[in-house]
């Protein structure tokens, strides 16, 4: 693994591919530091754009990853014609900073990667770029004596606790899947290495209390290990899984607020994004930002109390559904007809599985977040969706 690394390494830096050089590092900063990680994805577009004028290069490296830029396009596009059109070109401008322009990423993340055993470089980084913050908030909070949780990780790099419990998450079920995997050739060493890490990540999700991760740890190890599941490997299974209820056990009487109690703030709000989306079901409502407008339904409906916290939606579905209505939505999922018409004889099963445990964690993190409001998010699902894109067409 890290001699094919560092041969790909190799392979871009003679090619003077700076471009991707950059994006490698803007990878790994992405759980370290958001300004940094922002400024140097930003210079790797550039960059490509720059490469492809100067040097004729390809802008895209394969059929899926263009065909997933036009859907970005076409979205992206669809989103300011429709804001300009249900306000006007003064406001659309207003809000494009804040509320449209990192939909952007849509179609210019696929321009950015090359092919797979390059973009195995960029998932290596970021996942060193985890283990690191996890490190740094780690070793500062034993010197300076203050508590390791979730507050740490906010005040020393800026990242909430969902994003980056997201991001061990990803390692998860990388390492899941490399580890029991039937005809995997892995390392007896890596294999221990690989085990330990995910104890880390578990036991950080756990300090983290996020409730969701937690469930989605279980079904992670629950998806992968069935299909793999025989007489030989039952017994170790099943221990596992008792263990990872008991874990889940202590878990629930440890954290401060009940999933009953989280759940039922979420409803209300839920209630209230619905009936919006309920008023402007095809085209949505971008008259005014999300929080402007759950706000202002917030104070006609009397929850006062709604008003100071100045929450989204805290669903991705319902934000889509209220902001971009049935059309915008229905754009969005052609990108799962991309990733269906990627799949041939050629597909790899192991990627398969990996990428299928990579949408169990985005759909299931985006029932209770709005994970493209953010960098940390959108930088994220972009990043990895084409990256399981290029993975699953096999080019």
């Amino acid at each position: 693994m890290l001699k094919e690394a560092i041969i790909n390494l190799k392979k871009i830096i003679s090619n003077k591919d700076v471009s991707f050089l950059v994006l490698m590092f803007s990878v790994f900063l992405l759980p370290l530091s958001i300004n940094l990680s922002t400024f140097t994805f930003i210079l790797s577009s550039v960059l490509k754009f720059v490469q492809v004028l100067a040097n004729r290069n390809k802008l895209f490296e394969t059929k899926a990853l263009k065909n997933s830029a036009i859907i970005g396009g076409i979205f992206f596009s669809y989103i300011i014609i429709s804001s300009v059109l249900q306000t006007n070109v003064i406001n659309t401008l207003s809000l494009f900073e804040k509320d449209y322009m990192h939909f952007a990423l849509f179609f210019i993340t696929p321009m950015l990667l090359r092919s797979k055993k390059e973009n195995k470089l960029l998932i290596y980084l970021f996942f060193v770029g985890a283990f690191f913050a996890l490190a740094y908030v780690f070793l500062f909070s034993i010197i300076n004596g203050t508590t390791f949780d979730k507050y740490a990780f906010v005040n020393l790099l800026d990242i909430h606790h969902t994003y980056l419990s997201m991001y061990l998450l990803a390692f998860v079920n990388f390492a899941i899947v490399s580890i029991i995997t039937r005809k995997q050739t892995i390392d007896k060493h890596l294999k221990i290495i690989l085990i330990v890490l995910i104890a880390v990540c578990l036991g950080t999700m756990f300090i983290l209390g996020s409730k969701v991760s937690m469930l989605i740890f279980i079904l992670l190890f629950i998806a992968h290990s069935l299909p793999e599941l025989s007489r030989k490997n039952a017994a170790i299974y099943i221990v596992t899984l008792i263990i990872l209820l008991s874990i889940m056990q202590i878990f629930n009487n440890q954290i401060n607020v009940s999933y009953k109690k989280a759940l039922d703030f979420r409803l209300q709000v839920w209630e209230v994004s619905f009936d919006i989306f309920e008023n402007n079901p095809i085209f949505g409502n971008l008259i005014l930002s999300e929080k402007d407008i759950l706000n202002y339904k917030h104070y006609i409906n009397g929850k006062y109390y709604f008003l100071d916290s100045d929450l989204n939606s805290h669903n991705q579905y319902l934000s889509i559904l209220m902001r971009f209505g049935l059309f915008g939505f229905f754009i969005l999922f052609a990108y799962a007809i991309n990733i269906f018409k990627s799949i041939s004889k050629k597909t790899n099963k192991k990627v398969l599985i990996e990428s299928i445990g990579f949408f169990i964690i985005i759909f299931s993190v985006c029932y209770i977040e709005n994970i493209l409001d953010r960098h940390h998010g959108i930088v994220y699902l972009t990043f990895f969706y084409n990256y399981y894109l290029v993975e699953i067409e096999n080019a």
